[in-house]
Protein backbone atom coordinates (compact mmCIF):
# COMPACT_ATOMS: atom_id res chain seq x y z
CA UNK A 1 0.00 0.00 0.00
CA UNK A 2 1.14 3.26 -1.23
CA UNK A 3 2.12 6.17 1.44
CA UNK A 4 -0.77 7.99 -0.60
CA UNK A 5 -3.42 5.78 -0.53
CA UNK A 6 -2.72 5.29 3.34
CA UNK A 7 -3.20 8.73 4.19
CA UNK A 8 -6.47 9.02 2.00
CA UNK A 9 -7.81 6.06 3.73
CA UNK A 10 -7.19 7.56 7.36
CA UNK A 11 -8.79 10.55 6.16
CA UNK A 12 -11.73 9.69 4.33
CA UNK A 13 -12.27 5.80 5.59
CA UNK A 14 -12.72 6.89 9.26
CA UNK A 15 -16.22 7.16 8.45
CA UNK A 16 -18.50 4.38 8.58
CA UNK A 17 -21.74 3.32 10.09
CA UNK A 18 -20.18 3.31 13.55
CA UNK A 19 -19.22 6.62 13.42
CA UNK A 20 -22.13 7.57 11.63
CA UNK A 21 -24.37 6.31 14.51
CA UNK A 22 -22.07 8.33 16.93
CA UNK A 23 -22.41 11.41 15.30
CA UNK A 24 -26.42 11.13 15.51
CA UNK A 25 -26.47 10.26 19.05
CA UNK A 26 -24.29 13.20 19.45
CA UNK A 27 -26.17 15.22 17.80
CA UNK A 28 -29.47 14.26 19.04
CA UNK A 29 -28.12 14.67 23.09
CA UNK A 30 -26.88 17.84 21.81
CA UNK A 31 -29.86 18.89 20.65
CA UNK A 32 -31.79 17.69 23.66
CA UNK A 33 -29.35 19.84 26.00
CA UNK A 34 -29.75 23.26 23.84
CA UNK A 35 -33.31 22.90 23.46
CA UNK A 36 -33.79 22.35 27.12
CA UNK A 37 -31.01 25.41 28.34
CA UNK A 38 -32.69 27.57 25.39
CA UNK A 39 -36.21 26.90 26.62
CA UNK A 40 -35.16 27.51 30.32
CA UNK A 41 -33.52 31.08 29.10
CA UNK A 42 -37.31 32.12 27.37
CA UNK A 43 -39.16 30.29 28.65
CA UNK A 44 -41.53 27.79 26.88
CA UNK A 45 -41.16 24.05 25.91
CA UNK A 46 -38.50 22.69 28.09
CA UNK A 47 -38.10 25.43 30.23
CA UNK A 48 -40.12 27.50 32.87
CA UNK A 49 -41.15 30.80 33.09
CA UNK A 50 -38.65 33.39 32.14
CA UNK A 51 -37.20 35.20 34.90
CA UNK A 52 -34.39 35.06 37.21
CA UNK A 53 -32.17 31.97 36.75
CA UNK A 54 -32.92 28.97 37.63
CA UNK A 55 -31.74 27.55 40.68
CA UNK A 56 -33.19 25.62 43.94
CA UNK A 57 -34.73 27.62 46.26
CA UNK A 58 -33.23 29.34 49.13
CA UNK A 59 -32.43 26.55 51.58
CA UNK A 60 -32.87 23.88 49.60
CA UNK A 61 -30.94 21.33 51.05
CA UNK A 62 -31.95 18.40 48.55
CA UNK A 63 -33.41 14.93 50.40
CA UNK A 64 -36.64 15.51 49.51
CA UNK A 65 -38.91 12.31 48.14
CA UNK A 66 -37.16 10.41 45.24
CA UNK A 67 -34.68 13.56 44.96
CA UNK A 68 -31.07 13.52 45.74
CA UNK A 69 -29.89 13.60 49.27
CA UNK A 70 -27.82 15.94 50.92
CA UNK A 71 -27.33 19.71 49.37
CA UNK A 72 -28.30 20.47 45.72
CA UNK A 73 -24.79 20.12 43.73
CA UNK A 74 -27.02 22.91 41.95
CA UNK A 75 -25.79 25.53 44.98
CA UNK A 76 -22.41 24.85 44.02
CA UNK A 77 -21.90 26.24 40.91
CA UNK A 78 -22.08 29.68 39.47
CA UNK A 79 -24.26 29.38 36.34
CA UNK A 80 -27.78 28.96 35.84
CA UNK A 81 -29.15 25.90 34.71
CA UNK A 82 -30.05 26.93 31.37
CA UNK A 83 -26.29 27.93 31.07
CA UNK A 84 -25.30 24.77 31.91
CA UNK A 85 -27.81 23.05 29.27
CA UNK A 86 -26.08 25.03 26.50
CA UNK A 87 -22.37 24.54 27.25
CA UNK A 88 -23.37 20.69 27.44
CA UNK A 89 -25.07 21.16 23.77
CA UNK A 90 -22.27 23.27 22.61
CA UNK A 91 -19.91 20.93 24.51
CA UNK A 92 -20.75 17.71 22.86
CA UNK A 93 -21.02 19.52 19.35
CA UNK A 94 -17.53 21.10 19.43
CA UNK A 95 -15.80 17.01 20.54
CA UNK A 96 -17.85 15.06 18.38
CA UNK A 97 -16.46 17.56 15.40
CA UNK A 98 -13.12 17.50 16.60
CA UNK A 99 -13.14 13.76 17.08
CA UNK A 100 -13.76 13.02 12.94
CA UNK A 101 -12.00 16.54 11.63
CA UNK A 102 -8.90 15.32 9.60
CA UNK A 103 -6.55 17.37 10.69
CA UNK A 104 -7.07 16.41 14.19
CA UNK A 105 -6.71 12.77 13.24
CA UNK A 106 -3.69 12.29 15.34
CA UNK A 107 -5.42 13.29 18.30
CA UNK A 108 -8.44 11.21 17.70
CA UNK A 109 -8.26 8.59 20.49
CA UNK A 110 -7.46 10.95 23.06
CA UNK A 111 -10.25 13.56 21.35
CA UNK A 112 -12.66 9.54 22.06
CA UNK A 113 -11.66 9.48 25.40
CA UNK A 114 -12.87 12.99 26.21
CA UNK A 115 -16.07 12.79 24.69
CA UNK A 116 -16.71 9.19 26.58
CA UNK A 117 -15.40 11.05 30.18
CA UNK A 118 -17.92 14.34 29.20
CA UNK A 119 -21.13 12.00 28.49
CA UNK A 120 -20.68 9.81 31.87
CA UNK A 121 -20.13 12.59 33.46
CA UNK A 122 -23.37 14.48 32.16
CA UNK A 123 -24.96 11.27 32.35
CA UNK A 124 -24.25 11.07 36.24
CA UNK A 125 -24.71 14.79 36.60
CA UNK A 126 -28.28 14.30 35.53
CA UNK A 127 -29.07 11.60 38.64
CA UNK A 128 -27.19 13.39 41.14
CA UNK A 129 -29.09 16.84 40.20
CA UNK A 130 -32.65 15.13 39.36
CA UNK A 131 -32.79 11.97 41.34
CA UNK A 132 -34.84 9.37 39.48
CA UNK A 133 -37.14 11.91 38.37
CA UNK A 134 -37.70 10.99 34.75
CA UNK A 135 -39.35 12.21 31.88
CA UNK A 136 -40.13 11.37 28.53
CA UNK A 137 -37.02 13.74 26.93
CA UNK A 138 -34.51 12.35 29.85
CA UNK A 139 -35.24 8.64 29.49
CA UNK A 140 -34.38 9.25 25.31
CA UNK A 141 -30.91 11.54 26.29
CA UNK A 142 -29.83 9.07 29.24
CA UNK A 143 -30.60 6.47 26.69
CA UNK A 144 -28.58 8.01 23.52
CA UNK A 145 -26.12 8.88 25.98
CA UNK A 146 -25.60 5.20 27.35
CA UNK A 147 -25.58 3.83 24.14
CA UNK A 148 -23.04 6.72 22.41
CA UNK A 149 -20.50 5.65 25.56
CA UNK A 150 -20.84 2.17 24.33
CA UNK A 151 -20.50 2.63 20.82
CA UNK A 152 -17.40 4.90 21.47
CA UNK A 153 -15.74 1.83 23.28
CA UNK A 154 -15.96 -0.01 20.39
CA UNK A 155 -15.32 2.03 18.07
CA UNK A 156 -12.31 2.93 20.36
CA UNK A 157 -10.69 -0.95 20.28
CA UNK A 158 -11.51 -1.20 16.35
CA UNK A 159 -9.38 1.84 15.98
CA UNK A 160 -6.57 0.55 18.31
CA UNK A 161 -7.16 -3.29 16.43
CA UNK A 162 -6.77 -1.33 12.95
CA UNK A 163 -3.60 0.48 14.11
CA UNK A 164 -2.29 -2.57 14.99
CA UNK A 165 -2.54 -4.33 11.63
CA UNK A 166 -1.42 -1.39 9.92
CA UNK A 167 1.78 -1.30 11.38
CA UNK A 168 1.83 -4.87 11.00
CA UNK A 169 1.20 -4.59 7.47
CA UNK A 170 3.65 -1.54 7.05
CA UNK A 171 6.32 -3.28 8.59
CA UNK A 172 9.76 -3.97 6.96
CA UNK A 173 9.65 -7.99 5.91
CA UNK A 174 13.12 -9.61 7.02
Amino acid sequence: MKLSQAHSRRLFGVIGLLQIAIIVLVVLTATIHLQRGIGMSVGGFGGGPPGPPHRPPAGFRGGGPGGPPGGSILQLIPLPLSTLFILNGIGYLVLVIALYLPPLYRFQRLVRWLLIIFAATTFFLYFLVNGFHLQTISIIDTLAEITLIILLLIDDRQSVRSRRSEVLYNAPSQ
